[in-house]
């Protein structure tokens, strides 16, 4: 770009147009850039208003963006010595593990409220002889055992879409008399036991057969006359 001839006075104002009382004056060769601005290459080998940034405050606020064909030929200034990338953060520690039951273990997972989750003494099995979950066994404790599809019950046959959703049918044992009964549930699904129908609490035995759905259960207790969870008297 060709240069500019400019006529300043010198001393203590500054270029410009704006002159102080100096009397001597001074010719200033100043070289003007792609972008129009107007720099003295004597004391700068660049354009200084190209490498200012576009958010800077002043006067320089009012320049256009820097081109990057502009930019490319400023030099970076040199790294900090001793000052180097920073280290990639440490690893998040691992996540604790909730300890549980097994997963061979069967638990109590029903209506019991606070018992959900918890293991307690198991009475018998219900095992499934026939029906979709054949070769299951479901485990039972102690009271009320709610027979239903929802994995909220404490029998849950999920696979039998012929079972209620919840309450079909109930098993209870009577820790006090060490004996099991079945009770119709509050569903619209029948209970049969034996091929009988249940209409009111009836005992159940071993090796009796319980019928709902399409699913059969027969009875395998573990407590009764040889085994009890029930405390020694005078414990």
């Amino acid at each position: 770009m060709k240069g500019v001839e400019i006529y300043c006075q010198t001393g203590s104002g500054r270029y410009g147009n704006h002159y102080n009382s100096c009397s001597s004056l001074k010719v200033i060769t100043m070289t003007r850039c792609p972008e129009g601005h107007f720099f003295d290459p004597a004391k700068h080998p660049a354009c200084p208003w190209c490498a200012l940034p576009a958010d800077t405050g002043g006067f320089e606020q009012k320049t256009r963006p820097v081109r990057q064909d502009v930019r490319h030929d400023i030099p970076m200034p040199p790294p900090l010595p001793g000052v180097g990338p920073l280290p990639p953060p440490p690893p998040l520690p691992p996540l604790p593990q909730v300890l549980g039951p097994s997963p061979a273990a069967t638990v109590r997972v029903g209506m019991g409220g606070a018992k959900i989750g918890k293991n307690e003494p198991v009475v018998g099995w219900l095992v499934c002889i026939e029906g979709p979950d054949r070769g299951k066994d479901y485990r039972l404790h102690s009271e009320k055992n709610y027979i239903g599809r929802a994995p909220t019950m404490d029998v849950a046959i999920e696979t039998d879409t012929a079972v209620s959703r919840e309450r079909h049918g109930i098993v209870v044992f009577d820790p006090k008399k060490q004996s099991f009964w079945v009770l119709p549930g509050d569903s619209s699904g029948l209970v049969y036991l034996n091929t009988e129908m249940v209409n009111t609490p009836t005992p159940f035995h071993r090796d009796d057969v319980l019928e709902i759905g399409k699913s059969k259960l027969v009875l395998i207790p573990f407590c009764g006359d040889k085994y009890t969870w029930a405390e020694p008297a005078g414990a």
